[in-house]
Parts: structure tokens; sequence; C-alpha cells
């Protein structure tokens, strides 16, 4: 079986959009679950885009993993610690998880609060374009602070 979001690659934050690949006994199964409107219709239009350019994502991903690196090694730079992931987006750990993530989006920099998950001194992050991602640093510059 084969299970995968698009979500996350293609940076649909929220959409819910994915697919299954299985045995149609396997499909079968997942089908009595499956709720009659599983997804919204903001979420099929995205989808269509995506199947209508399909090389986007072997033309951009190398470049996306960059800014992952680029944005990782700079949060280390400030003494955060940022766990190994092996995908482009990561957890950093803080003291507080809420917290961080309302002083960061008093910035406009928007990042997920792993509390939700059980992991209250976690967020969770998204590389960007670099601007955005300087935006991010320089933001997390003027906070470092023991409170966070």
């Amino acid at each position: 079986m084969y299970l995968y979001s698009l979500t996350k690659s293609y940076a649909l934050a929220g959409l819910r959009l994915g697919y299954v690949v299985a045995q149609p006994s396997i499909i079968q199964a997942l089908q009595r679950w499956q709720p009659q409107w599983s997804v919204n219709s903001l979420a099929q239009a995205a989808g269509l885009a995506i199947m209508a350019n399909p090389a986007w994502l072997a033309q951009n991903l190398g470049q996306w993993w960059a800014w992952s690196h680029q944005l990782r090694a700079g949060l280390s730079q400030l003494g955060l610690l940022v766990l190994p992931s092996c995908l482009p987006f990561f957890l950093v750990e803080v003291q507080n998880a809420g917290q961080t993530r309302s002083a960061l989006l008093q910035y406009g920099c928007l990042v997920r609060d792993c509390s939700s998950f059980g992991l209250p001194s976690l967020i969770r992050i998204a590389p960007r374009q670099p601007h955005a991602n300087q935006r991010l640093l320089a933001a997390w510059r003027t906070l470092c602070s023991p409170q966070f």
C-alpha cells in the first residue's frame, strides 16, 4: 500500500489532499471509513492544478531542499535545536510552542505549534522562499531570549 499526501509535497497546508494506491481489497476496506464528501472543492481545484503540471514537483524539489538547509543552518546559528528530518519541513525545540508561535505571528511568520500533537515544546517549520525565510530568521533574532 502507498499513501501519499499532496498537502506536504505541494505546500497545500490545510487542504488535506492525498491518495492511496493499494490492492483492491485494501481500497474496499478503506472506502468503508471514507466520508461521502471527503475532499472539499478548494482541494479538488488544487488537485486539478497539480495534475495539469506534473513536472512541477521534480523541477522545484531540489530548490525547496536548498531553502530548507539554509533555514535550518540559520536557526541553528541562533542557538536553536533543530531536529533531524528526512523531509524539507522540520521541528524546532522551544520552551513554549504556543508562546513562540504567537510571538512569531506578530512578525508575520506562521509556524505550527505542535502542542496539539502532545509536543508542547516543539514547533514545525515549513521552509519558504529565501525572502520569507530571512524574515523568519530576523524575527527570531529579535525574540531570542530565555522565555522562548
